[in-house]
């Protein structure tokens, strides 16, 4: 059996192989989780292959779980480059203070007409890093735990943990946000019988 290195050398096939193994998975995580359109998808897998092809003498990749972080981190950064061309473009840039270099300000564009529990559900899922967004959305799908380990670079038998309290976590979290916007609209009874309109 040749190693990942060996396969990698080879452009063509390590091309051909890094796309059957991940191309896929990293389209539809750029389509759910940033709603990007599926050919500027395809355009980043491609660019994220030919940098790993390019890169990949640089590093020993010990077994196919750590390929899968590898060209995870590489293709985040194409998409959040991706991202940020598109609102300079487009005029919808965001400018952000130096006390939010810290996060994580990928915003996916609003849109007027959404349900105001999606928008939540987006807001909510932003907050979470990329790794445990992306184990809730593959989970979704129905991927097996040892497929996403490939991806996000966290012990097997550790994710259905992570699953579990992270699907908690989010599911208490809109809960809540839902039910304050819930009560926020809430006509208010309380009259104040000492005030009399003149």
């Amino acid at each position: 059996m040749q190693s990942i290195k060996d396969i990698l050398a080879d452009k063509n096939r390590g091309a051909e192989w890094l796309y059957q193994q991940f191309g896929r998975k990293l389209l539809g995580y750029s389509i759910h989780t940033y709603h990007i359109n599926e050919d500027a998808g395809w355009d980043l897998v491609y660019k994220s292959i030919y940098k790993v092809i390019d890169v990949s003498h640089n590093y020993t990749f010990e077994d196919e779980k750590r390929v899968g972080s590898f060209i995870f981190k590489v293709f985040i950064n194409y998409l959040k480059n991706h991202i940020r061309d598109e609102r300079t473009r487009t005029n919808s840039a965001v400018f952000i203070s130096l006390d939010e270099t810290r996060k994580d300000f990928v915003q996916k564009p609003e849109s007027r007409s959404q349900n105001p529990k999606m928008q939540i559900l987006n807001e909510e899922l932003s907050k979470f890093e990329d790794w445990q967004r992306m184990l809730l959305l593959m989970r979704s799908q129905d991927m097996s735990y040892a497929e996403i380990a490939a991806f996000i670079n966290k012990p097997e038998d550790q994710l259905k943990v992570y699953y579990q309290r992270l699907k908690n976590k989010l599911a208490e979290a809109v809960q809540k946000r839902v039910q304050q916007a819930n009560t926020s609209l809430e006509p208010n009874t309380d009259t104040n019988p000492s005030f009399k309109p003149m």
